[in-house]
């Protein structure tokens, strides 16, 4: 007897939550991307304590021996301090391996306890009516927490967002279709579902694609017999000595006195043959209209 094992969606997002937080985190892991951490870091938390005073942070220092601007000045150098030390010295520590997601965000509080030791330990020490407490390294860390998420969380989405358009680059470079001429020479390069129809005619070949909505034409001089191996494998398939089509722009197969006919998305004004040498494919692919 089979069992058929189901999982709710609430067990099936438990899953996908544990499967992420145990893959690794590589958005840091490249130099540049620390660099640009740390300095979008305290810039901008420069700029979000003088311009937003978050808590109230203005009204804490005023009448004190350092202004206000220059206390966030400090600050933000302060959390530059600890991205630095946290991103090029102690990373050392973790080893080759990197950091999956759930590490990652225990790291992250570590580096905002870090940082937090250090305000508090400048703070206090320009400051003669503070003193070192837990009380007042918690509120510290509370504070540097809360400046520090924001432009942390930004820079990641960043870097996710350059990560993912990086996949999809090389991905279409990987697929795309180059199509060359008899000298080896590139002649056109694009995905392959955008190429439509290929049309042979004495020692040139007329090539129909899209780009964008538009349908385009290019000669280059070649053969389908140079050609054809490079694209069978594709989804295109000789309806002619002289047509090759791409099999999954076909709109319509069909039979008249002349014989049997294909009509291609896009080039719906073309009528494309389907000669008797070719003929058994396409009947077993497609079903002719009447």
């Amino acid at each position: 007897m089979k069992h058929t094992l189901t999982l709710s969606a609430k067990e099936l997002a438990d899953s996908l939550l544990l499967t992420w937080l145990k893959a690794p985190c590589n958005l840091l892991a490249s130099v540049k991307n620390r660099i640009t951490l740390t300095l979008f870091c305290g810039g901008f938390s420069f700029l979000f304590m003088y311009i937003f005073s978050p808590f109230n942070m203005n009204q804490w220092y005023e009448g004190g021996p350092q202004s206000v601007t220059g206390v966030f000045g400090i600050f933000a150098l302060c959390g530059m301090a600890g991205l630095t030390i946290s991103q090029f010295l102690l990373i050392r520590l973790k080893g080759p391996r990197p950091l999956t997601h759930i590490q990652f965000m225990a790291w992250f509080l570590g580096e905002a306890m870090l940082i937090a030791v250090i305000v508090n330990i400048v703070n206090v020490s320009i400051h003669d009516y503070l003193q070192y407490s837990w009380s007042e390294y918690t509120d510290t860390l509370r504070y540097a927490f809360g400046v520090m998420i924001l432009p942390y969380s930004m820079a990641l989405g960043w870097f996710y967002a350059a990560q993912l358009k990086s996949k999809t680059t090389e991905k279409e470079k990987e697929t795309a279709l180059h199509i060359r001429d008899e000298y080896d020479k590139l002649s056109l390069s694009l995905a392959p579902s955008n190429l439509l129809l290929l049309k042979a005619e004495d020692n040139y070949v007329h090539i129909f694609y899209l780009n964008g909505s538009v349908v385009k034409k290019e000669l280059i001089r070649s053969s389908l017999k140079k050609l054809e191996p490079q694209l069978s494998g594709l989804g295109f398939s000789r309806s002619h000595r002289s047509y090759m089509v791409n099999l999954s722009r076909v709109i319509l197969f069909k039979k008249n006195a002349k014989g049997h006919y294909l009509l291609i998305d896009g080039l719906e004004d073309v009528t494309i043959p389907v000669s008797t040498s070719y003929l058994s494919d396409f009947v077993q692919r497609f079903t002719p209209a009447c």
